[in-house]
């Protein structure tokens, strides 16, 4: 049986029906299938679509299509050719989907050449898109952390990869290396002392060597300030060393903390030293400011007075990062031009490490193309 929301249970509701409808309770995942449905069928239209912007850019996504006479497209790559494929038709019609006053969305409207739609139909199709808005912002957030955590999980496949290769290619192969060297320096004191005490020098300075990459892939899991200082002061020794070259770090925190989860602290401290070195590298800033506190959740600020964003700003991979951080924890990250110049990043962190059950519940339910 289908749920109440799914499109197949919507027949012949018309325009003023879901405007009705998309005021009451909706399921959001399946608004984008609904509207592009009873668009296409009430008016009737030769097609109708509604495309997603993505969080971290600026292109669309095709969320659901519907076509007059046909099914909807299971291939969302494929849903008409003029629409994905080149301008769209100079007859076809776009209302913008919005949230909280920005653009997150169009509802593309294509109708057919023997049913152009009254001036009455298109005030019902601007309100329509206006009223899916919040509904197309659920299933923006939800797709967004769908993808991040699908990146995540990749990330941490690769880098285990990784440590595997040291660990088996590098620090395996050398310390085996240094037990057959110092067994073969046992004999060779009593033979040539003094052959024997250069390479025992040698011996030393690869052991040394090992010691730092194993260091090195001690600090890539886990920063060793965070055990031996604590996170404020781990903080503060890094913006210590990154205030040079005219750049001044300060930081603003609790000097005494509460006990946090490993992972919500190594994502803060992550999140943190990623935004300050984006500072340093980029921002051409004087002044950078941190800002930690812990109440309910794990808030973190940090504000520069640099150059901010460029207007064809694209996530890289340092902002990829820090969003997927806070995301991994059921938590948020944005980040945005400073009022009076620069750049802004914020971050709120779970106080307690848990995935939030909404989200996955969400991501478990996703589908951009079918209600359910």
């Amino acid at each position: 049986m289908p749920r109440p929301d799914a499109p197949s249970a919507l027949p012949g509701i018309g325009l003023t029906g879901l405007v009705q409808r998309l005021e009451d309770s909706l399921d959001p995942h399946g608004v984008p299938s609904i509207v592009a449905r009873v668009v296409a069928e009430a008016l009737p239209a030769r097609v109708a679509a509604v495309y997603l912007k993505r969080l971290d850019a600026e292109d669309l996504v095709l969320a659901a299509t519907h076509r007059t006479g046909g099914v909807e497209s299971e291939d969302p790559t494929d849903p008409l050719e003029t629409l994905e494929r080149g301008p769209r038709p100079s007859r076809s019609f776009v209302f913008p989907l919005l949230h909280q006053s920005e653009v997150i969305g169009q509802l593309v409207v294509v109708p057919r050449e023997d049913a152009p739609p009254s001036g009455r139909d298109l005030e019902l199709l601007e309100t329509i898109a206006r009223r899916a808005g919040p509904a197309a912002q659920v299933v923006r957030q939800a797709h967004d952390l769908m993808r991040a955590r699908e990146r995540l999980v990749l990330a941490r496949e690769e880098e285990r990869r990784r440590l595997r290769r040291n660990l088996h290619d590098t620090i395996g192969p050398t310390l085996a290396a240094l037990s057959l060297k110092a067994s073969a320096l046992r004999n060779l004191i009593e033979q040539d002392p003094d052959a024997a005490q250069e390479q025992m020098i040698e011996l030393r300075d690869q052991i040394h060597s090992v010691i730092t990459d194993i260091r090195r892939v001690a600090y890539d899991l886990r920063p060793p300030a965070l055990d031996e200082l604590g996170i404020v002061p781990a903080i503060r020794e890094r913006a210590r060393q990154f205030s040079t070259g005219g750049l001044q770090i300060v930081v603003d925190a609790p000097d005494q903390m509460p006990a946090l989860p490993a992972a919500v602290e190594v994502a803060a401290y992550r999140i943190v030293m990623e935004a300050v070195m984006n500072v340093s590298r980029h921002a051409h800033a004087r002044l950078c400011s941190v800002h930690l506190s812990v109440n309910d959740q794990v808030s973190i600020e940090v504000v520069d007075d640099g150059v901010g964003l460029p207007e064809d700003h694209r996530a890289g991979v340092g902002i990829a990062s820090m969003r997927e951080r806070a995301a991994e924890l059921g938590g948020s990250w944005t980040i945005k031009s400073a009022a009076g110049g620069g750049t802004r990043v914020l971050a709120f962190l779970p106080a307690a490490s848990r995935m939030d059950a909404r989200a996955i519940d969400a991501e478990a339910d996703l589908s951009l193309d079918d209600a359910g």
